[in-house]
């Protein structure tokens, strides 16, 4: 999304039309080369590797792995914290 709007209205528009899962890649994500994973319904997020963050949300599409199974492996990323 490029629209030139924050972060929240982003996800709020994100949520309206029910994505589940949300990937967001910031100016720290960059510099480290990780990314965070936003889920809709409990509004938590993780960060972690490109790899790991892909391997998450293909597992839970597939059913193999929960959002809880996934937000307790990974670590947990609250904004403002870069």
């Amino acid at each position: 999304d490029d629209s030139g709007v924050g972060i929240g209205r982003r996800y709020a528009r994100a949520d309206e039309i029910g994505v589940p899962f949300g990937v967001t890649v910031d100016f720290e994500a960059v510099k480290v080369g990780t990314v965070t994973l936003r889920e809709r319904d409990s509004m938590k997020q993780v960060r972690g590797d490109v790899d790991e963050v892909v391997r998450a949300v293909a597992a839970m599409v597939e059913g193999r792995e929960t959002w809880a199974e996934v937000a307790a492996r990974m670590p947990a990323f609250e904004a403002g914290e870069e």
